[in-house]
């Protein structure tokens, strides 16, 4: 059984899953990628620093390849109220970019770090690459492999798991009109895990789902974490790991009073 079936049967939760980064370095590889994708193309100190500087450096490409042409660089911002993707000259994390209209729809295509990414993140991208044209990028990994196939929108690191072509089409119509849909949400990348899940439940509790909302800074939402059993492949062929959960401490929510 593959991991992300493996996942599904076993009844894991989506929220809470999203990797943390509240800024992403894209970097544009046409050539075929490896397992660790990012050092084997010769990114490998830039990744390093990048995870010292809590940014996620990863390879991009079109779905549609392009000819030789110069590559693309994004740095992408996703910390609120003003998230931003800009256009860098090179792969390098302090230089001076050009800011460009969002949104960015990346799908893991990655099968050589990850079958199930490969096999369905692929499928998805081809059915949605007509629809998403240049918007549509295959990255190199995402992280939460077992919740494939995966899509992360930017510029806010809105990710999503355990799609299909109608939920992504779903998803892609309400970000356009500023929603998010909570079914599929893993998180909000600018967001450490605690975080993530506290937002998951007040927007739940509340229905409040437009991307700007922040429903648990005004509700006194308690959540604690729950290792899960059994151990599961985080990745398909990887060892069996006992993954966290969030849920919900306490009563029900109420609204903090100011001081």
């Amino acid at each position: 059984m593959r991991c992300s079936e493996l996942s599904v049967a076993l009844g894991e939760p989506l929220h809470a899953t999203a990797p943390f980064a509240r800024r992403w370095l894209l970097i544009e590889e046409p050539r075929a990628w490896g397992r660790d994708a990012v050092a084997e193309a010769g990114f490998g100190a830039l990744e390093a620093r990048g995870k010292q500087e809590g940014v996620r450096v990863g390879l991009v490409r079109p779905f549609r390849r392009r000819g030789a042409v110069p590559r693309r660089v994004f740095r992408v911002s996703c910390v609120p109220p003003e998230p931003f993707v800009e256009l860098l000259p090179e792969p390098d994390l302090d230089a001076r970019g050009e800011r460009v209209e969002g949104p960015l729809y990346l799908v893991c295509t990655n099968g050589r770090r990850d079958g199930c990414c490969g096999r369905a993140g692929r499928e998805l991208a081809r059915a949605l690459a007509p629809e998403l044209g240049d918007r549509l990028w295959e990255t190199s990994h995402i992280g939460g492999h077992r919740f494939a196939p995966n899509l992360v929108c930017l510029p806010e690191g809105l990710v999503y798991g355990r799609l299909d072509v109608e939920a992504t089409r779903r998803v892609v119509a309400d970000h356009r009109e500023g929603r998010i849909v909570l079914e599929h949400f893993r998180g909000r990348s600018a967001l450490e895990p605690e975080a993530q899940a506290a937002d998951f439940f007040a927007r739940g509790e509340t229905g409040r789902l437009r991307i700007d909302d922040d429903p648990a800074s005004e509700l006194d939402v308690r959540v604690e974490p729950v290792p899960l059993d059994p151990p599961r492949p985080e990745s398909c062929g990887g060892e069996p790991k006992r993954p966290t959960a969030w849920r919900r401490s306490g009563t029900g929510a109420s609204l903090k009073r100011a001081c």
